[in-house]
């Protein structure tokens, strides 16, 4: 356990007790750090990655501090593990309130390059498990009539970037979903935003996507999960099929000071 794992935030910490959050790509990152402050906030968080390490990792790193998760190992871009993975989650915790879709990895190389084997494990991390996590989880939070879907992106969800010809498409990809995703379930009453870090962060991805000036100014993922909770605590206030910023969310407290910087730009959209 470290210093960074767990970040007293600014603001009063919500209680999220009796929410029940699932975290894809929990094993690292910024997954890890918020499956570690949501547990810290009271929330009942099962934590999903494809590496066992990380998972041991992260349980010993929430038992010590006195906030224990569930963890479990899951492909999060194959279908039958993810069925099986939601039903068993389903079946122990009786309901979900909020699915964080945190997962993805990246292969940087020009696209001549990169192997179509390559190009479907980054879509299919990326991009096909928020599609089968939804697939899943709809029904369930339809009869709750509630529920938040949260899909971390970044700015290859808006840009093009050299080396990114897997990952940009990807991510472009969860932006029009998460756009989607809003307008189908709105008359259900579950909110779907998509979220970009809004500050250089400290990862195994950033290591090799950011240059040292970059590195020089990143922030720990425990400084920008609070965010999570935030959006947790303050759903009926959310703008669906937005996209916020978490380095906002998280300094701030505020869903309503989040939105990412081109969303405030541009033309106002639907709740």
């Amino acid at each position: 356990m470290t210093s960074a794992d767990l970040r007293v935030a600014p603001w009063p910490h919500p209680g999220l007790k009796g929410k029940v959050v699932i975290v894809t790509g929990a094993g690292s990152g910024l997954g890890r750090g918020a499956a570690l402050h949501l547990a810290e906030v009271g929330a009942s968080v099962v934590a999903l990655s494809l590496v066992p390490a990380e998972l041991d990792d992260l349980s010993r790193a929430a038992h010590a501090v006195g906030h224990p998760l569930t963890t479990r190992q899951v492909d999060v871009g194959d279908a039958d593990q993810v069925h099986q993975a939601v039903s068993a989650i389903l079946d122990e915790f009786g309901q979900v309130d909020v699915l964080i879709n945190n997962a993805g990895v990246i292969v940087l190389k020009p696209v001549e390059e990169m192997t179509v084997a390559e190009w479907d494990r980054v879509m299919a991390t990326n991009l096909r498990s928020v599609f089968l996590f939804a697939h899943e989880l709809v029904p369930s939070m339809k009869r709750r009539s509630q529920g938040l879907i949260v899909n971390v992106s970044s700015q290859s969800g808006i840009k093009g970037f050299v080396g990114e010809s897997g990952y940009c498409p990807s991510k472009h990809g969860m932006e029009g979903l998460t756009k989607t995703l809003a307008l189908e379930l709105e008359p259900s009453n579950i909110r779907v935003v998509s979220v970009t870090p809004g500050a250089f962060m400290r990862t195994a991805m950033s290591l090799i996507t950011l240059g040292p000036e970059e590195q020089a100014k990143w922030r720990e993922p425990a400084e920008l999960a609070p965010a999570f909770s935030v959006l947790a605590s303050q759903v009926d206030r959310i703008r669906s099929g937005q996209r916020y910023d978490v380095w906002r969310l998280a300094r701030s407290g505020s869903v309503d000071e989040g939105l990412a910087e081109e969303t405030r730009l541009g033309q106002p959209q639907s709740t």
